[in-house]
């Protein structure tokens, strides 16, 4: 009932749903159908929404990381508590069980990757593609917000369950094969906090 789903389906769905106008850098799309190509694309048992986990487990059963990528057209919305932002702002990656999310922002005609709490913290996490993509191929069993991506992902993975750290060797590779990355120790290492635009457009919005 949660094997693979037909090829492509949720790149159709998120292409569909995003804005007119409203792109993604190709190599997200890139990893994504890679993804999709490795048999990731399941539904949510509870909702029936398609979704897609950031790095591959062999079943559904198998899953033990909330990162996944998914269609939220509503989210925005709801979390500034106004309509006009859809376009500039779209959510792709669920990143905690608390409801917390990475999207896509676009500022300054250049895609940047930030983080909408679900306790209202706000802030960049990348300007560029691939330390997003590292980031979402990390290992991180949950992202909430700051403290987390001072962790190592096993680190994290170890704070929530007993059981080894499933190192996600075979998105780590294609990400080293295909973007020609190398991974920092912990994700802290490839953000910059001091030079973060977010907050202060966040602010803005809802002042």
């Amino acid at each position: 009932m949660f094997s693979f789903r037909k090829k492509n389906e949720f790149e159709m769905a998120l292409r569909s749903s995003l804005p007119t106008g409203f792109t993604l850098e190709a190599q997200l799309w890139r990893y994504i159908q890679w993804l999709e190509s490795q048999k990731q694309t399941f539904k949510y048992r509870n909702t029936q929404d398609l979704f897609v986990p950031t790095t591959p487990v062999a079943n559904f059963n198998a899953l033990w990381s909330h990162l996944a990528f998914v269609v939220e057209p509503d989210l925005v919305r709801h979390w500034f508590g106004k309509k006009g932002l859809e376009n500039v702002i779209v959510p792709i990656v669920k990143c905690g069980a608390d409801g917390s999310y990475f999207a896509v922002w676009k500022n300054d005609r250049k895609d940047r990757y930030v983080f909408l709490g679900s306790e209202g913290e706000a802030f960049q996490v990348a300007d560029d593609v691939r330390h997003f993509i590292v980031l979402l191929t990390m290992g991180y069993f949950s992202i909430e917000g700051r403290d987390t991506v001072s962790l190592t992902p096993k680190e994290d993975f170890s704070g929530y369950n007993s059981q080894p750290w499933p190192k996600p060797i075979l998105a780590q590779e294609w990400v080293s094969k295909n973007l020609e990355i190398s991974y920092p120790v912990t994700a802290a290492e490839i953000l910059d906090f001091d030079n973060d635009p977010f907050p202060e457009f966040v602010d803005q919005q809802v002042a």
